[in-house]
């Protein structure tokens, strides 16, 4: 016998939370989801309460933390340094960057130019 999936409409009664909220959550991966046809959002149940248990036992963590140790806000942790504002990166930070997120793309013009060169001379 099958499972049988949730709903967006089930799910938010279920964790009473808005659809629209849930909707925006599976845009950005939070919440795993099943697409039925392309349209339709399918949930497991067993994945959902998977999550709450996991999100509850590191609450209950912090607050064991935030209890045993009185002043620290973050303890352990390190300060990051915020970059100054009007400070970009420099040109050459611009152009490695580039490159690195863009090399798959470089790579396969530069293939094609070749391949195209090599149609039309020979």
């Amino acid at each position: 016998m099958s499972e049988k999936l949730m709903t967006l409409r089930e799910l938010s009664e279920y964790l009473r939370v808005p659809e629209d909220r849930l909707a925006r959550l599976v845009e950005i991966r939070v919440i795993p989801a099943y697409k039925i046809g392309g349209e339709l959002l399918r949930f497991r149940k067993e994945q959902i309460d998977a999550m709450r248990r996991e999100i509850d036992s590191r609450l209950e963590d912090v607050e064991k933390r935030k209890s045993s140790t009185p002043v620290s806000p973050n303890p352990g942790m390190k300060t990051i340094a915020k970059p100054s504002p009007g400070k970009g990166n420099t040109f050459l930070e611009a152009v490695q960057d580039f490159l690195y997120f863009n090399d798959f793309y470089i790579l396969a013009a530069a293939i094609a130019g070749i391949l195209l060169a090599v149609i039309f001379m020979g």
